[in-house]
């Protein structure tokens, strides 16, 4: 079999170079290789749930590490396809040592298949397009093995491709509310060339960024089968090349002013905010978060910068432009919405509070604090983390004579678990919160060893479907005490721990033959799992609110359920002593907030909304067909959709005002630009019909409690 792959290649690419059969001592084994027995290694060594490399997993690996090269599928033909499935066998001994020649052909292929994409899309993009209702194409293609056949074929599929992407920036120039007039049609197609010129301008910078990747391109596409073997154990197992860590640290510095952001650029292409830093910019507004896409970028007094086919360097060039300016950032939001956010650069201390509380002034006074990240001051061991700031912001609020407190943890996808563990502390009185079982040991219970609550009333807490890891073991902890009600929509799913680990020698049992690798990368390595008080697990399942909210996201969000590879849900038999609180009223809790939004018009618009979801939020399998009249009603109705949405946020609560504490009053009063971005976020609270709902809920919860 594998004379006949290299029949397949050495047809295909003359000057490929082929690794010779030899003696694997330690210093002919190439440096990605070595890399990759590392990876396999530190993977075996420290996983929750290691797996064998067999014939199974490797056809797994291979056919994600062609998704993430090919994610479209008009770069690779049939044939190619089916000559790199066929290493499927021989991968493991790779893997061990034996040989290496499967990464070295697919990226010598990758390279070839890239140059051929850029010579023919330049040719077909010379000529004016015609779009036909009988010209169709399949996007987000699901059969993993649906490739061109034939060179023919492959030639349409570009056409296809490129015709798609002309469409798409032809609708995205004018006003979606009236694109869909019939006298727009010509208007549009107006602009067919310059579109064509401006997709060949991406897909010519796309390619580029792939063949003169930072890294080099045989480390990139190498570091890219390597997050394909790193994802075939869970889907929060990564590697991380040595460049994305240097990045990863380099965002973490205070030593110069930032917006506080730190970006990745995705595998499609997209550069995508990775993480939020607290206390920045970007955290204090509130309006950009971990996953959305970077689409525009515009300094104040400068024209637009659009980000189509840029590369993260690019951008992040441009964000360096000014340390002074002001920043319009466009987003692209999971739900597929467009935000442009205006933000100046700060310089982020470390002795900043980055959690803000508010109060909801109405017929109760109450607290509300919003925490979207479970941060722990970049593991400076001197430093607070994020429960030792919300204990003092609840401390000012306990000065404002607070009757209930709201804390707010939706789009919180976790973070550090020692803080998510403290600040249930915060909460609870004394003992066991959660269990922590890693590979080979015994379940160990981790406890509130310090006796005594900073904070005993009424409590809400409101999650969501991005609420995540130390936001669900938070929320099931409370849940499970009867100390909160939970508000909202259920979680999304993931009780697992990660630590990252350098892909050396230290991390492994000793690997023959391979020498420490300076230049290597790290993995992310999922190591543990974990448990409610009550020995189940919120793997899969995420945490059920006790009270559901309709959700205006709940058809965009991507749960744990959904990723392929990920750890099953289980339970653990070991015996939990707790002294769980009396029962809260949820029943009562439940039916009259239900009663509510039954009446509620922002909640009935949610619910239709979710109900008539339009047909371009589900083209995973359609067949979409290649002619203006349908990208115009869909830009139209997608529109629609997203003004709707926006209405129903236009109306503010008139039952409670929003308020800063008396503290932060007085900080305001020194801060302009600080007192701009508090005025949007008293603001977004007051219009919150979330917030809102979540307001009367305590104020049930108050009135049941004081009847008892």
């Amino acid at each position: 079999m594998l004379r006949s792959i290299s029949r397949y290649f050495s047809r295909l690419i003359p000057f490929l170079f082929f690794i010779v059969h030899c003696s694997f001592s330690q210093q002919n084994i190439p440096p990605l290789q070595q890399e990759a027995i590392l990876l396999s290694k530190v993977l075996e060594k420290n996983h929750y749930q290691p797996k064998q490399l067999d014939e199974k997993l490797s056809r797994q690996i291979i056919l994600k590490f062609i998704d993430l090269l090919d994610p479209d599928h008009v770069y690779f033909k049939a044939p190619d396809v089916e000559a790199i499935l066929l290493y499927s066998t021989s991968l493991p001994d790779e893997i061990n040592g034996k040989s290496w020649k499967f990464l070295p052909q697919v990226t010598a292929l990758y390279k070839q298949r890239l140059l051929q994409a850029d010579k023919m899309s330049s040719e077909l993009l010379q000529k004016p397009f015609t779009f036909l209702a009988s010209e169709t194409i399949t996007l987000n293609i699901e059969d993993n093995l649906d490739f061109a056949a034939t060179d023919k074929d492959y030639i349409l599929r570009w056409q296809k491709w490129l015709k798609y992407q002309t469409l798409q920036q032809l609708v995205n120039l004018y006003d979606q509310k009236n694109i869909s007039a019939p006298d727009k049609g010509a208007q549009v197609l107006s602009k067919e060339p310059a579109m064509r010129q401006k997709v060949q301008l991406i897909q010519k910078r796309a390619i580029k960024r792939i063949l003169e990747h930072p890294s080099g391109f045989e480390s990139y596409i190498a570091s890219l089968f390597f997050r394909a073997y790193s994802a075939s154990f869970d889907p929060h197992t990564v590697y991380l090349s040595k460049a994305d860590r240097d990045r990863f640290e380099a965002a973490l510095s205070t030593e110069s002013l930032s917006f506080g952001i730190d970006l990745d650029e995705k595998d499609n292409g997209d550069i995508e905010i990775a993480r939020v830093t607290p206390g920045g910019p970007a955290w204090k507004s509130n309006e950009l978060h971990k996953g959305d896409v970077l689409t525009a970028l515009k300094w104040q007094g400068k024209d637009e910068t659009d980000l189509a086919g840029a590369d993260i360097d690019e951008v992040e060039t441009i964000l360096e432009t000014s340390a002074t300016g002001k920043l319009e950032i466009t987003v692209r939001k999971s739900n597929g919405g467009l935000q442009t956010v205006s933000l100046l650069k700060e310089k982020i201390r470390a002795d900043e509070n980055i959690v803000k509380s508010f109060i909801l002034k109405g017929d109760k006074k109450i607290g509300y604090i919003s925490l979207p990240g479970f941060y722990t001051e970049w593991e400076n061991s001197s430093s607070q983390g994020c429960a030792n700031d919300v204990a003092k912001e609840i401390v000012k609020l306990k000065h404002e004579n607070i009757e209930g407190l709201i804390l707010d943890i939706r789009f919180n996808g976790g973070g550090s678990l020692t803080e998510g563990i403290n600040l249930a502390g915060i909460f609870i009185n004394e003992g066991p919160l959660c269990v922590i079982h890693d590979r080979g040991t015994k379940p160990s219970v981790l406890k509130d060893n310090n006796r005594g609550t900073i904070y005993d009333g009424p409590l809400v807490v409101m999650v969501n479907g991005q609420s995540a890891s130390a936001s669900e073991i938070l929320a099931a902890t409370l849940q499970d005490y009867n100390r909160a009600v939970i508000v909202g929509s259920p979680t999304f799913g993931k009780s697992t721990g990660q630590v990252i680990l350098p892909l050396d020698t230290s991390h492994i049992h000793p690997v023959n033959r391979v020498k420490p690798n300076l230049q290597a990368g790290y993995a992310k390595v999922t190591v543990s799992k974990l448990y409610r008080i009550t020995g189940t697990s919120a793997q899969l399942k995420g945490v059920k609110p006790d009270v559901v909210l309709p959700d205006i996201y709940q058809n965009f969000y991507h749960r744990e359920s959904m990723y392929p590879f990920a750890l099953t849900s289980d339970s653990v038999a070991r015996k939990i002593y707790y002294t769980a609180l009396p029962a809260l009223p949820i029943t009562s809790l439940s039916q009259k907030s239900a009663d509510r939004i039954g009446s509620h018009p922002a909640f009935a618009t949610v619910k239709k909304l979710n109900e008539i979801q339009p047909d371009f939020f589900k083209e995973t399998s359609q067949t979409i067909p290649l002619e203006l009249t349908y990208f115009k009603t869909r830009a139209s109705e997608m529109y629609n959709w997203y003004e709707a949405i926006e209405k129903v946020r236009e109306k503010k609560t008139e039952i409670y005002t929003v308020e800063n504490t008396n503290s932060d009053k007085e900080l305001l009063r020194m801060d302009s630009y600080g007192k701009e971005l508090n005025d949007h976020t008293l603001q977004s609270i007051q219009h919150s019909f979330y917030i809102e709902e979540s307001y009367k809920i305590i104020g049930d919860l108050i009135l049941l409690q004081r009847n008892k």
